[in-house]
This record gives C-alpha cells, sequence and structure tokens, in this order.
C-alpha cells in the first residue's frame, strides 16, 4: 500500500510539473522583439562639442550682439555665427538652452577659432541660457 501511495504521488507531481512547463513554454512560440524596450534620447550627444567660449555674461554691450564673460573674455557674436546645436541627435531649436536674447546673468557655451583675438568671434554659441531665469 505505501509503495501504491509513492508511485501516485511520483505521478501527480509528474503531471503538476508537466502542466507547469507547458504554462511556461506557451509564448516560446513567437520572437521577443526587443526593439520595443529600446528608449532613445534624441537629446544625448553624439560626440563631445569643443568649448572654448565658456562663462556667465556680466556685460551686454549696446548693440546686443557683443558680451563679457565673468572670465574677462570678450565676444562678438556676427552674422557668421551659428547658433544653437545642429546635427542628427541634437534636439528641436525649442528644446534647445538657448534664450533669443544676450544679457547679464546667462551662461554661454561656445566656440571660437581664434582665442588669441581681442575680443573674440564666436564660430558657433551652443549655449545661451539663465538657469534662474529662463526668459522661456
Amino acid at each position: 500500500m505505501k509503495k501504491v501511495r509513492i508511485s501516485v504521488g511520483s505521478l501527480v507531481a509528474c503531471a503538476v510539473i508537466a502542466v507547469v512547463a507547458s504554462l511556461v513554454n506557451v509564448n516560446n512560440d513567437t520572437t521577443i522583439d526587443l526593439t520595443d524596450r529600446i528608449v532613445v534620447d534624441h537629446s544625448a550627444p553624439a560626440a563631445s562639442a569643443v568649448v572654448n567660449i565658456e562663462g556667465v555674461i556680466t556685460e551686454v554691450g549696446e548693440d546686443g550682439l557683443s558680451f563679457t564673460l565673468d572670465n574677462g573674455m570678450k565676444v562678438v557674436v556676427t552674422d557668421e555665427t551659428k547658433l544653437g546645436i545642429d546635427g542628427p541627435t541634437a534636439p528641436p531649436k525649442e528644446e534647445q538652452f538657448f534664450e533669443p536674447t544676450f544679457r547679464v546673468g546667462n551662461l554661454i557655451g561656445g566656440f571660437t577659432e581664434d582665442k588669441t583675438t581681442e575680443p573674440v568671434t564666436a564660430a558657433v554659441i551652443y549655449t545661451n541660457w539663465n538657469f534662474e531665469k529662463p526668459i522661456r
């Protein structure tokens, strides 16, 4: 009688394992598309940008396109100066840290090809933003 109970118990245990195994493998017939789980951050930088103009504006010229930074660097923005970030990984212009005017207190990040001139002429201004009192 004891052997019969062990045999029946073993048979029931095998049946439970078979049922559970079949339920676990139900979804293995279809492929899993992992691209649904990928989160793409288009604002993440694809490469490092060269920045040699950086600081906080302490004074803005009457023309509104020249300014002095807290490190003493005088910068001139011309019609040739590119404003903002561009390229395939750049966020839309309305999401960039770029205000429509240069004003005292704005953080500036940019690039000039010749850092030895006084004032320097900016080739690119990537950032023009006041984190304490933004305009937009």
